[in-house]
């Protein structure tokens, strides 16, 4: 099973989460805070990424302080829920062959399906 990592804040929105990916055959860790998120990073086992473009920007300073994207680095980074205003980045990293944007509406499991 492949090993994803997932920010997406709402902590009802966790579970259905881990569920829906699961069902794809994705090992989640479903991440929906800042502080989450940067512990699941001290522990880099995952094969791809799945942010959240809103919830990335609510964090945005926190991930770039802590050297986020050094963590980062070799792995895809999918961003969906993207807005045409919003040019997703991650500070510290190079563009990755894999990663994509998905504009906004989208979710997770759309950005999924889209890889």
């Amino acid at each position: 099973m492949k090993k994803v990592l997932v920010l997406d804040d709402g902590r009802h929105r966790a579970a259905p989460i881990k569920e829906a990916l699961s069902k794809k055959k994705l090992n989640a860790a479903v991440c929906v805070s800042s502080n989450d998120f940067m512990n699941a990073l001290c522990a880099p086992d995952f094969e791809e990424v799945y942010i959240n473009a809103d919830t990335w920007k609510k964090g945005r300073c926190i991930y770039e302080y802590f050297g986020a994207g050094s963590r980062l680095a070799s792995v895809p980074a999918v961003f969906y829920n993207v807005d045409e205003k919003y040019t997703p980045g991650i500070a510290g990293r190079h563009p990755h062959e894999g990663d994509r944007v998905l504009a906004a509406p989208s979710d997770v499991e759309a950005a999924v399906d889209a890889t």
